[in-house]
């Protein structure tokens, strides 16, 4: 996994996120998305940490929300992008 990857994944989930979504929720969906890919991939949690802050340097992206993601479970991740692309397709 290199920061090419995780950065283009990050900014696929961007591109595909409804356009009605807020920037916050975005970024919020974009990185659950990579957060949930990477713990698909059974990699160490302390891996997917430090990927996770590369990216965020990368992006500028929100530490307290990559830190709250990161708490979550695989179970969690997957309910809150359902929620947040409902949220985004208003349903």
């Amino acid at each position: 996994m290199n920061d090419d990857f995780l950065r283009g994944y990050y900014q696929g989930a961007v591109e595909t996120a409804p356009a009605s979504l807020s920037a916050y929720d975005t970024a919020t969906l974009a990185m659950t998305m990579v957060v949930q890919h990477l713990r698909h991939t059974n990699l160490p949690e302390e891996r997917i940490t430090d990927l996770v802050n590369h990216l965020l340097f990368a992006t500028a992206g929100d530490s307290t929300t990559a830190a709250r993601l990161l708490e979550l479970t695989k179970a969690e991740l997957e309910s809150l992008a359902a929620r947040l692309m409902a949220k985004g397709l208003g349903k």
